[in-house]
């Protein structure tokens, strides 16, 4: 057979404890079988599970779909989301906006998505998950300002004066538009962020997990639209 990862050939290499062949790559040295009974061995898991996060499945709902553990789904959805390549960023003298999404989270009163978004492409730049704190917010605002841009339109939230140039920053009323919708948009695709439910986070690393899955995906997704990429995972 030949290997699932690199398609070289593979050889005999004993049994697993279940009795089936198993199998050597000569070149990658990865042991694997013929054919799985698991489901979340099978090739394309990943990508289902990533279509499943950001269509409004918990965690539960992928886990009774694909017939897999819900203990296999959350480590496979961090191990996802750490492996992920967003798209390099060249734009300058562009326009964008920044806002906050408050959610309910296990054990915190507050806890807020904060991301920055093109106003003309719709590109998500940059987020953050936790408090609205300098500390935690400047990470993804300084990635926006290496872009040399042209305005940054917030609301009226008093982080923002502290860590964007005045020159570039307007905090007005209705040129918050466009992300304010898109708010809607990350409330009705993931579950966990929806208004009047029963479903939450329990963990900070989760949440910024299936965010940074679903902000990859709307990203990969309209450069695959403008015919830049491939999407693939």
């Amino acid at each position: 057979m030949n290997c699932k990862k690199c398609d070289s050939i593979c050889i005999k290499n004993g049994f697993q404890t279940n009795g089936k062949q198993r199998y050597l790559c000569k070149y990658c040295n990865h042991n694997q079988q013929e054919v799985y009974t698991y489901n979340a061995y099978k090739k394309n898991t990943n990508e289902k599970i990533v279509k499943l996060i950001v269509n409004s499945c918990g965690i539960r709902d992928i886990s009774r779909i694909l017939t897999i553990s819900k203990t296999t789904v959350i480590s496979k959805t961090l191990k996802i989301a750490k492996s992920l390549q967003w798209p390099a960023f060249y734009e300058t003298d562009q326009i964008y906006e920044a806002d906050e999404l408050s959610i309910k989270m296990k054990g915190m009163k507050y806890c807020y998505v904060s991301y920055i978004i093109n106003r003309k492409t719709k590109f998500v730049i940059s987020f953050c998950v936790g408090r609205r704190t300098n500390e935690n917010m400047k990470n993804s605002i300084y990635q926006v300002l290496c872009l040399n841009p042209n305005r940054i339109y917030t609301d009226s939230l008093p982080n923002y004066k502290g860590l964007i140039p005045k020159e570039i920053h307007r905090a007005r009323k209705y040129q918050t538009n466009t992300i304010e919708r898109f708010h809607l948009s990350l409330r009705t695709h993931l579950k966990r962020l929806s208004r009047k439910t029963i479903c939450f986070s329990k963990s900070i690393e989760m949440l910024e997990a299936v965010v940074n899955i679903y902000f990859w995906a709307f990203n990969t997704n309209q450069l695959y639209k403008k015919g830049k990429i491939s999407l693939t995972l």
